[in-house]
């Protein structure tokens, strides 16, 4: 493993060990707004997934066209971004209420 290889995994598992203490720092607070809150964190717990699974992808299919790493990367991306939009969409509608 190269120096930018590894340097590339320490970040990835920083974004991850990020992401969780994010979603256990949370506040405790009950009702819509803690659930929107705790998907919402989900979201970014999958944001910080996504970059490990990349180079993970990477590394165990290196004979896969760059482009169709960047397109599962993406798509995983969308995914993290839509349980953020979600969690914030039950949050205000919390605040609605």
């Amino acid at each position: 493993m190269t120096l930018i290889e590894l340097s590339s995994f320490i970040l990835d598992v920083l974004l991850i060990v990020a992401a969780v203490l994010a979603y256990l720092n949370r506040p405790r607070i009950g009702g819509q707004l803690a659930k929107g809150l705790r998907i919402l964190l989900i979201g970014v717990m999958i944001l910080g997934l996504v970059h490990f699974i990349e180079s993970g992808l990477f590394f165990l299919f290196s004979n896969w066209p760059v482009g169709i790493h960047e397109v599962l990367h993406r798509l995983l991306v969308v995914g993290g971004f839509a349980f953020v939009i979600f969690g914030f969409s039950l949050m205000r509608r919390a605040f609605e209420e």
